[in-house]
């Protein structure tokens, strides 16, 4: 008879007698009687899952031939569909006592238990659900054959070995030595302890043995982290090695996508370190561009003891040359860091040599990266980035941004604040690369002192805040330029070359007086300022003169805030819908003294500072809403006569028959869903004491503090009208507008529109900006450029969307960034200059993503194509590294 159908008629037998057990009760049963009955129910619900196991049983694959679901959980019994235990004896077995052995003691729970033997010499069979336990190791079997005298134990059907939580082995039979903690199993599956991003990593074999504490061999077995029976990947190999809390090691492994080799490699780690800094080879990348060729990045990776580290790279350009570079990691601390890289390219070994066709565009970058905070209070930040020319960026870097700036800025910042002092020490130096002109501007060094606003003891009855800054630096400029003739035309004189170092001193005493009257505001604020310096400039020529410079200015500020004008405005079921603010303001400005500007030398802002006499005036309106904070409603709870708001005030609104309307409870909080603001300015002296100089793009402050735009080139009275919106009806929704707005009739100068959306599952933003080359009225003509326009106004349009929708970790996902210019096409007809086109799809265990990158810069024109297969707890293979940080 087969043995489902001889399982099948015990089953049934059971249920038989049982059924008739309970039969007999309910025949006996007399009143008061409930306990006979409720046993009889028990028994037939007993009885009849006891059937229904039975067949599950018979049904039931074998779990060595399953991957372990869960493991992580602690570990169930073998058969948990059997109910009925009657028998578990404890058998408390020590382990030799023998040098080098355990003294921990074998505990063992079974179903039936058979002792055969001499004491020490016993022989004992556990048979029915057996869990074995000695310290953290737990061995479950059908059947477990104890032989004393060896310490050693043969578990058979059914077998899983757990130690603790790191590693789970199960199979179809074992022989484990409980004294050592060795043995072997066969026919296994298992997992061990996670990796650093928390995957498990799963293995099947012929047999594993298990030679040390934390280390087991793994023969004819496959490694994976997919948790399935045929593996979307996997790693085969006839000898593998698991070390806990270490790694993987297999040697000539295969490499193999849903059971098809795809790949046979030499050697295979896979790192389960928490943490791990091992030094070996990374991950080998590739990627293909039009203008470079086929591109294969490789890397090594050096630890330099716990806090410091070193990783050399190598990209090869199959159509250029090659490139090499080094990153260097330092951690001091928590919060200190010190990074420092280069990177440099060979250029024109391959595909072709050196023509006027084919420049040679290689070079080098270098960059340093840190902070530190000493003990004492001091804070040193350094951010360098030096390029050996332009070109190089521009052809080698792989972000856009990199490629098409035009600035390049390395400076070490040194800080140290006590009270209301602060000690600032600053070298720098910025290169600015134009068509025609390379401007170097260095500071070094530059010594400053500053003291914050603090109330001055003198004046009890009224508050005066007094404040400096004092500066002590050393500054220079360069301007080289590639054709001389051109560049005098367009600058009318020649370039600035000043001597290394430019003797700046700069004192600036300031004082505030902040005044609140019934909801009005005014704060007057008046400075003097003494800047020296060791050097001048020749207006006409704009040649370097060794003859020193002072200047010396008055300014006066006088910021008037009108108490701000609200309103409450509620839905027909007296919720409160929005509040609408109004808040204006005016300032008036003076700064008189400056009267040798040409004469000044121009650094950095300090300099571009001229006389003015203005009022600048705005208004903003806001409009808010209560967000709920606890409310499941999300509405706030209508008001009553005599409630108060937040800070205990009763507020009367716009109620029927004038009763008050409270704000709304603790529960929920104002929030922002709208601003304009409006803001101009009208300048008495037109021409800001000489500074300005019609026909020519002019940008200093205060001009250059209104707008982002310039609209200097003409004296003018009022400045353009700037408006700037707001809308963010949702934390994760935002649109912002900005434009300036022409009150000569020019009309709108200027756009830029921004717009943002964050969900779990869409991200999407845009940006575009629009620029007008202004005509002037006809009063204004005489001020205009060659081109006839305002000098500083240029045509422009551009527009950069990008958009991502999907979980990167799980399922389809896919995005795409633009990038558009339509005034200043590099192609011949399409305005599109960059492009990044993601796609992919992530399972549990791996993902795959491809993308394809364009750029069209004049200069350069590739397009590159970059795949990329992710193995969880593995790593990722094809994508682009994230090396230097030129790159």
């Amino acid at each position: 008879m087969p043995p489902e159908a001889r399982g099948r008629i015990q089953a049934a037998e059971v249920f038989r007698l049982t059924l008739l057990r309970s039969l007999l009760c309910i025949k006996n049963l007399r009143p008061g009687g409930a306990r006979a009955l409720s046993a009889w129910c028990a028994s037939v619900c007993l009885a009849a899952c006891f059937v229904g196991g039975a067949r599950a049983q018979q049904q039931q694959s074998n779990p060595v031939e399953r991957k372990v679901l869960n493991p992580i959980t602690d570990t169930p019994n073998v058969n948990p569909l059997q109910q009925e235990q009657p028998i578990r004896p404890r058998l408390p077995v020590r382990a030799g006592t023998a040098a080098g052995q355990s003294t921990e003691n074998l505990d063992i729970n079974t179903d039936k238990q058979t002792v055969t033997g001499p004491e020490g010499a016993r022989v004992v069979v556990n048979e029915g659900n057996v869990d074995a336990r000695i310290g953290i190791f737990r061995l479950q079997a059908d059947k477990l054959t104890v032989y004393e005298a060896s310490n050693r134990v043969v578990a058979e059907g059914n077998v899983v070995f757990d130690q603790g939580e790191l590693q789970r082995i199960t199979g179809s039979r074992a022989e484990f030595n409980y004294a050592t903690k060795l043995g072997f199993f066969l026919n296994s599956t298992g997992f061990t302890n996670q990796t650093e991003d928390g995957t498990v990593i799963y293995f099947t074999a012929d047999s594993v043995e298990k030679v040390s504490a934390n280390r087991i061999v793994i023969l004819n077995g496959e490694i994976t982290a997919c948790d399935e029976e045929t593996p979307k990947w996997s790693f085969t190999a006839k000898r593998a090695e698991i070390t806990l809390n270490d790694r993987v090691r297999a040697k000539n492994p295969k490499f193999k996508v849903k059971g098809v080799t795809l790949l046979p490699l030499p050697y295979v780690s896979v790192s389960l370190k928490r943490r791990d800094r091992a030094s070996g080879f990374l991950t080998p990348t590739f990627s293909g561009s039009g203008k470079k060729g086929f591109r294969l990045s490789n890397a090594y990776y050096q630890t330099l003891g716990r806090s410091a580290d070193v990783t050399f790279r190598n990209d090869i350009f199959t159509k250029r040359g090659l490139g090499f570079g080094a990153d260097v990691r330092t951690r001091a601390n928590s919060r200190s860091y010190f990074n420092l890289g280069f990177y440099t390219v060979k250029d024109r070994i391959f595909g072709g040599k050196e023509s006027v066709d084919r420049p040679d565009q290689g070079g080098s970058s270098f960059y340093v990266d840190g902070v530190h905070y000493f003990p004492n209070g001091f804070l040193a930040a350094a951010d360098i980035n030096i390029t050996s020319n332009l070109a190089f960026r521009q052809v080698f870097s792989d972000n856009i941004q990199q490629a098409i700036s035009p600035e390049e800025r390395s400076q070490v910042f040194v800080n140290k604040n006590a009270g209301d002092y602060s000690f600032n020490f600053l070298a720098r130096n910025q290169v600015t690369s134009l068509p025609n002109a390379r401007i170097r501007i260095r500071n070094l060094p530059s010594i400053e002192l500053q003291k914050r606003p603090s109330p001055l003891s003198y004046f009890e009855r009224l508050a005066v805040y007094f404040s400096f800054d004092g500066a002590l630096e050393g500054v220079s400029r360069k301007e080289t330029v590639e054709n001389l003739a051109q560049f005098r035309l367009e600058a009318n004189g020649e370039p600035i070359i000043t001597p290394s170092v430019v003797q700046r001193l700069d004192v600036n005493p300031t004082f505030a007086v902040p005044v609140y009257y019934k909801g009005w505001s005014a704060t007057t604020t008046a400075s003097l300022r003494g800047t020296y310096y060791s050097n001048s400039i020749d207006p006409l020529t704009r040649l370097v003169l060794g003859r020193d410079v002072s200047r010396a200015y008055a300014n006066f500020s006088f910021d008037v805030r009108p108490p701000a004008l609200a309103r409450n405005f509620y839905r027909g079921d007296d919720t409160l819908r929005f509040r609408h603010v109004i808040e204006p303001y005016v300032v008036y400005r003076k700064i008189a003294g400056i009267n040798n500007f040409p004469r000044i030398i121009r650094f950095d802002s300090t300099d571009a500072i001229a006389d003015t006499n203005e009022i600048e005036y705005g208004v903003s309106n806001r409009f808010f809403k209560r967000h709920s904070t606890e409310n499941v409603s999300g509405k706030t709870p209508p008001p009553s006569n005599g409630e108060t708001n937040d800070t205990g005030d009763t507020v009367k609104g716009a109620g029927t028959n004038g009763q008050s309307k409270s704000l709304a409870p603790l529960s929920s909080r104002p929030e922002e869903v709208l601003s304009v603001t409006v803001r101009g300015k009208y300048f008495f002296d037109p021409y800001f004491g000489g500074a300005l100089i019609a026909g020519r793009r002019n940008q200093f402050y205060p001009i250059n503090t209104f707008s982002g735009f310039t609209y200097g080139g003409v004296p003018r009275r009022f400045s353009p009208l700037n408006v700037e919106a707001r809308y963010r009806p949702h934390p994760n929704l935002t649109t912002d507008v900005r434009t300036n707005l022409d009150v000569q009739g020019g009309g709108v100068r200027d756009l830029a529109v921004s717009f943002g959306i964050n969900r779990r599952l869409v991200q999407a933003f845009q940006t575009f900006y629009y620029t007008r080359a202004i005509t002037l009225a006809p009063s204004l003509r005489q001020f205009a450029d060659a081109r006839g326009k305002e000098a500083g106004t240029l045509r422009g349009a551009q527009w950069s969307p990008y958009i991502f929708i999907g979980n990167r970790e799980r399922g389809l996902f896919g995005g795409a960034a633009l990038f558009f210019d339509f005034q200043n096409r590099p192609g011949k007809n399409s305005p599109l200059v960059s492009s990044t086109l993601t796609v992919g799809y992530a399972w549990d265990c791996c993902a795959v993503t491809l993308q394809d990158s364009f750029f069209n810069l004049g200069l350069r024109k590739e397009n590159r194509v970059v795949f990329s297969f992710r193995l969880n707890g593995i790593g990722t293979f094809g994508t682009e590294q994230i090396g230097q940080n030129f790159r």
